[in-house]
């Protein structure tokens, strides 16, 4: 998008981030779409709670879209007054697949009939690395299923599957949903790898996009990243999940899952890198072999649809 379009953008529409997971989420939530000299307002903070209360887990029988407008509504107008562009962010508004949950066509309607002029921010990632770090946020929060498991083999009886599901990846259905309901023109999709090459680049677009010309500088500097678990860490805490429940109603977890936690920090940097790197190297081995051929010609299409060469920045392209 030129900057003149750009200039013409209507800065108070609603700008709804709706993930993917993994595509550089966190980076865009804490120092981006909370920052006022970038022009934009997030009036829920960080990550958008109201988002799972009124999109992601309402009883679809319970869902109305004129009484989830009045409650959002006086927080999105206070950013407005500000002079700044609401924005919604919460990534599980695209699924939940390190859970199981496949809600996306309903949660876009839904999102539809509240804001109709709202524009979309789609994330993408290449799929393998996607994966694989879906498999590590699965393992860190309590899951116990090996990879194989986790992503299943292709070979499963007739209404088995696994719980991360390699059809979701197929990017460009997803990103069709929502230029059919929210037109081309108010859908961006930014792949992570843009922001790991280019992070000039990547928030120029975003910016505008969304209609602000505030100076990129504004972003400042970025803080410490965290440091995840090496693959024997990992794996060390499946382990320990078998035994340690975790609570399904709260943040605050019992003493074992947090005593596993402690565990896990101490002994992470003494574990051998070479223990952790063989781990890692089998699991990205068995993603590679469960991939093949899966994503190309839906990459292809995806990049069409665009104008962006995924195949440089990694992604197979048929």
């Amino acid at each position: 998008m030129h900057a003149e379009q750009a200039t013409s953008r209507d800065r108070a529409r609603l700008l709804i981030h709706v993930g993917l997971h993994k595509t550089g989420t966190t980076w865009l939530q804490d120092r981006v779409f909370v920052n006022n000299d970038l022009g934009f307002g997030s009036p829920w903070g960080p990550m958008a709670s109201p988002a799972v209360a009124e999109f992601m887990l309402v009883d679809p029988l319970a869902f109305n879209a004129n009484e989830t407008r009045h409650r959002l509504g006086p927080e999105i107008d206070e950013v407005r007054a500000k002079g700044y562009i609401p924005v919604l962010s919460h990534e599980g508004l695209s699924s939940r697949p390190v859970r199981g949950p496949y809600y996306a066509p309903s949660v876009a309607r839904r999102l539809r009939e509240v804001y109709p002029d709202a524009r979309i921010v789609i994330g993408i990632r290449e799929q393998r690395g996607m994966i694989l770090s879906l498999y590590r946020q699965f393992v860190r929060n309590g899951g116990v299923y090996s990879l194989q498991q986790f992503i299943g083999t292709g070979n499963e009886p007739a209404g088995w599957s696994p719980l991360c599901r390699l059809e979701f990846f197929h990017y460009y259905r997803f990103v069709r949903m929502y230029q059919d309901l929210f037109g081309e023109e108010n859908i961006l999709v930014q792949p992570l790898e843009l922001l790991r090459d280019n992070e000039q680049l990547y928030l120029q677009r975003l910016l505008d996009f969304a209609g602000t010309t505030a100076d990129p500088s504004k972003l400042g500097e970025a803080g410490a990243s965290n440091v995840g678990w090496g693959g024997q860490t990992l794996e060390l805490f499946r382990f320990f999940s078998r035994f340690a429940v975790r609570n399904p109603l709260g943040p605050k977890q019992p003493w074992s899952v947090r005593n596993a936690q402690r565990v896990c920090y101490k002994i992470d940097g003494i574990i051998p890198k070479s223990r952790h790197k063989k781990i890692e190297s089998r699991w990205k081995e068995t993603i590679k072999n469960r991939c093949e051929a899966q994503f190309e010609a839906s990459n292809s299409a995806l990049a069409q649809m665009i104008g962006l060469d995924l195949g440089a920045m990694g992604y197979p392209i048929s």
